[in-house]
């Protein structure tokens, strides 16, 4: 992980956001795509995802989009598909206060087709978009392979590498939007290449957070050490 990679552009919403109020999640939920794709969204909130009917980690429907890097430089951490209230995504069932809700986990399957492993992120932010929390699967996903990624929603994860200036409480204490996103590797960087990006299972579970692990910890303090202590996180906008 090269210093930088995560590039903030808070100025860009600082001005004008007025704070609203939070919804209600619905807790626990389960998205399984089971007859569209739920009014999930690409990149830039152009399209909804493709629904697909077979072929998830349980063989059953799922969604998908495409992601072209070729504007996209070596490093960069950029969102690929987003699930926000003001598009409806899976009727705001993820949009709400988690503290008080109960919400101790997300989750989500993922699949893709580039040709190394990439590193997932998922950003958790206000209706406004800002602040927001990214929190990094900091184990690459395999190519071509189903893969969980699992965000314990408690503040002592160590996967959550920055709260754009806020802080835990704040940002899930009124959830509006959800964007995954993935570094980008060499391989892709300006590169004219179709990516295909999957998802499924999307849920929010509830209960008592589970503590990071030791390992994720040591992983976590490791690449942060390698960029000399500074995360910030470039996003996409709403």
């Amino acid at each position: 992980m090269r210093k930088g990679r995560f590039v903030s552009v808070l100025a860009v919403v600082t001005a004008g956001i007025v704070a609203l109020p939070a919804a209600a999640a619905t807790v626990p939920f389960l998205e399984d795509f089971t007859a569209d794709s739920a009014n999930w969204y690409n990149a830039d909130s152009s399209a909804v995802l493709d629904w697909v009917a077979s072929g998830g980690p349980d063989g059953s429907s799922f969604a998908q989009t495409t992601f072209n890097f070729v504007s996209t430089p070596t490093g960069t951490d950029t969102t690929i598909l987003r699930a926000q209230a003001s598009l409806g995504s899976s009727g705001s069932a993820f949009a709400g206060d988690y503290l008080t809700e109960g919400v101790s986990e997300f989750k989500i399957y993922v699949r893709h087709t580039a040709p190394e492993p990439l590193t997932f992120f998922m950003r958790f932010s206000g209706p406004a978009n800002f602040p927001g929390a990214a929190a990094v699967n900091f184990v690459p996903v395999p190519p071509n392979t189903w893969t969980e990624i699992s965000i314990p929603i408690i503040a002592s994860n160590p996967q959550f590498v920055t709260f754009e200036g806020s802080d835990f409480n704040t940002v899930f204490s009124n959830v509006g939007n959800l964007q995954l996103g993935v570094s980008t590797p060499a391989s892709l960087g300006e590169v004219d290449n179709d990516i295909v990006f999957q998802v499924d299972k999307a849920e929010l579970v509830a209960g008592t957070p589970v503590p990071a692990t030791s390992e994720w910890g040591l992983i976590a303090m490791t690449l942060v050490g390698c960029i000399g202590g500074t995360v910030v996180f470039r996003r996409g906008l709403a």
